[in-house]
Formats: structure tokens, sequence, C-alpha cells
């Protein structure tokens, strides 16, 4: 057991993160959900989300400001604060709740499941304080999480091995000084967006999550027109989306895209559950072209084109440099001046893979992630894909006119990918 008191650094990208919250543009907190078509054994479940702790003590920290630089403090959460057992006959109304609900980043814990049960079958949900990782990093966390609860099957006394670094150098360290210096001279504007939004109301007392499942067939048939086209799966969701805000607002604006920096890394994979990500540009110009796949090609070449650049880097590496030298209130003034986020924006959380996310011989039925809840008019479509199903979603804080225009936007880029390619 860990005392009381015990410290661990801040990241570059926790601070960020913090900022976006107290900037109000979004509540920084991440949301999987996970179908069964059976019950989880809740013993070894607790023991495993404990033993996640113990791999990675930032789960059971609170978040202290209180200093010359914040950090993250040690404050032993018990189990019982971490996972939360709900038995339920309106299974839709209490996963809704603990969908959307909030972690509390000055008290802790930094992480929240609840498993909501009905007679015969379980729905996982996990929440998690984005300040610890981004998307990528809350997958390695559910895939720590399952492998704990499998060999604990077999060996009562297994514990996970400690986690290591969450910094971003460990991404830069793998550059050479000419290839940073070639990152620090590129040309990388990531404060300014088209002023373009959407009419929000917003509403501070109703977060919600709206989502849109892609059957599988439809999914196989993306693939399939995608690789015909040398492109990929991401690319036809950005197009689709693209065509549906030219629908929107009648011309064509740059959309951000988040990027994992993990490709950089042996296996993609980084040493700790931590943030890694930056965002891309998909700017194709002012000319959507006259069919889906006309903005497709164009949307393709594009991708390539800033997958291929080291400048995306940039953004992060001067941000991790300014909260190491600088005092934390001078660089946090800094961030906030110098960093800003689109009022538009896309993310590809990518695929949850299911040969890493399993519970002995229960079936998934269902599993998708989904990002923060924006406030507005900040505005999100991310996707997460499990088993060849992608699902959509949109977050926000917003009125019900809020959620049926949201509704009707996301049923036009379903439709859009539905083989109604026009």
């Amino acid at each position: 057991m860990k005392e009381s008191h015990v410290r661990y650094k801040v990241e570059a990208w926790d601070s960020l993160q913090h900022l976006f919250q107290i900037k109000k543009i979004n509540d920084h907190t991440l949301h999987f959900l996970a179908s069964f078509d059976g019950k989880l054994d809740m013993i070894r479940l607790q023991k495993s989300v404990d033993l996640s702790a113990e791999a990675f003590p930032l789960l059971k920290c609170r978040f202290n400001e209180g200093g010359r630089r914040p950090y993250w403090e040690y404050c032993s959460n018990t189990t019982n604060e971490m996972l939360t057992l709900i038995e339920t006959e309106d299974v839709d109304t209490a996963v809704n709740q603990f969908l959307v609900s909030e972690i509390i980043t000055t008290t802790g814990p930094q992480i929240k499941l609840g498993v909501i049960r009905d007679t015969k079958t379980d729905t996982l949900i996990i929440i998690m304080n984005h300040m610890l990782c981004d998307g990528a990093g809350f997958k390695d966390y559910l895939y720590l999480l399952s492998g704990i609860y499998d060999k604990l099957r077999g060996d009562a006394d297994y514990h996970p091995s400690p986690l290591g670094s969450r910094r971003l150098s460990q991404i830069t360290g793998r550059f050479s000084w000419k290839d940073k210096i070639k990152i620090l001279l590129s040309k990388n504007d990531m404060s300014t967006h088209d002023p373009a939004k959407l009419k929000l109301e917003g509403d501070l007392s109703n977060p919600f999550i709206e989502i849109r499942s892609i059957p599988e067939e439809v999914f196989l048939n993306l693939k399939d027109y995608a690789r015909k086209h040398d492109a990929t799966i991401n690319d036809m969701i950005l197009t689709a989306y693209i065509r549906t805000l030219y629908e929107t607002f009648g011309y064509v604006f740059a959309i951000p895209s988040t990027v994992d920096l993990r490709k950089y890394l042996p296996d993609h994979k980084a040493e700790s559950i931590c943030n890694l990500c930056t965002n891309l540009t998909c700017d194709i110009g002012s000319d959507i072209g006259t069919s889906f796949v006309d903005t497709l090609l164009k949307v393709r070449d594009c991708m390539k084109k800033e997958k291929s650049s080291i400048a995306c880097i940039k953004s992060m590496l001067v941000m991790e440099k300014v909260y190491d030298v600088l005092p934390y209130k001078l660089a946090e003034s800094i961030v906030n001046k110098s960093f800003d986020n689109a009022l538009i924006a896309f993310t590809n959380i990518g695929i949850i893979d299911k040969s890493q996310f399993y519970f002995d011989e229960l079936n998934i039925t269902k599993a998708y992630m989904t990002g923060s809840i924006k406030y507005s008019p900040y505005f999100q479509l991310a996707v997460s894909t499990f088993d060849n199903n992608p699902v959509l979603s949109v977050n926000l804080f917003g009125s019900q006119a809020d959620r049926d225009m949201i509704s009707s936007f996301l049923d036009k880029v379903v439709l859009k990918l539905n083989g109604n390619y026009n």
C-alpha cells in the first residue's frame, strides 16, 4: 500500500486538458461502454480494478495545484469508490446516467467503473479523466484491466508490473537533433481555425452522448470501396463528415483530425497510460468536387501528405518545453493564449482490439468509446470501432433542440456512408 502524499509529475498534456476544462471547451472525461451476454465475476473484477491502480497509481490520485507546480497526489481511493454495481430493471436509464457522469479531478479517483446489471446480463461503463490519457491510452487501460482479469482466473496471486514513463520524450527521443530542428522550424499553425460554428444553445445541466452504429456489412462495403480508391476507412468517414458540413455551411473549411503519435514507437506501444496525440489538418481547399469520390480523393491525398510530415509534433514539443522550463502560472498563461481549439473537429479513436479486450467466454454484444463532452459551441465527431462495428458519436452539454439537430446531422453522415456515395 502506498503512503498518502506520494507525488507524481503532471505532464504537459495533463495541464493542457485541465486548461480545456477551465476554458469550457470540454469536460476532460473519456467514456467507454461494453455490453455482455452474461455476467462478470464481480469479486475478480474488483481485484482487477485494484491491481490496475497498483500498476498505474495515478488512478488513485487527486490533482493538486497548491504548490509552485501542480502534481498528482496519491490519496488511497478505495476500490468501492472506483467500482459500482448497479442492479436495475431500467438498464438504459442507469447506463445513460453513469456514462455522462464526471470525474472530480481534485478529489479522485480519476476513474470510475459501473457494472449495470439486470437479471441476465451486464453492461460495463468506464469513465476516465482525459488528463491521464488520450483515446489510445484509454484503450491501453482497457487491455490492462482485461489482462489482469484473465490472469487472475488462473493465478490468484498475480500482480502486474508497474507502468513506465508518461512523457512526450518517449516520442521526441527517437528523433535526431537534425529532425528536431526541422520540426521546430516547420510551419504548423495549431491556433488558426475557421470561425464556422453550429447554432447550439448549450445546457450545462444536460450532458448527452448521441451515437450511430454502422452495421458490419456496411463497414465491410466501406473497406472495400476505400481499398479500391487507395484510401482508408478514416478517409471515408472524414469525407462524409466534410460533405455534411458543406451542406450545412455552404463552403469547405479545414478540419482538425486527431493523430496518435505512438506511430513513431516500436509496435505503436507507449511506456505507460498517457496522452501522446496531436492534430493533423485536413484542408482540401475550397472545391469539394461534385461527388463523394471527388471529395474522397482530395481527403486521401491531403491526409497522406499530413501523415508523412513530422511537423505535427511541433506544437507538443514546444508545449512540453514551455511547461518544463517556465513557472507553472506563466506557462499556463502562454499556452492559454497560444493554443486554441477548433470549433468543429474530428477524432478517430480507432479499433478496440477484441483479442486484447475480453472477459472469459462472455460475448461482447456491443462496445464503443467516445471522447470528452463538449461545451457549446464546440462540436466534435468521434468514431471508434469494435468487431467490425464503427460507432459515430457526438457529445455535448446541450438542449433538446441541440440534440435533435445533432441527431439529424449524424443521420446525414451515416446516409453518406450507407452506400449513397453522392
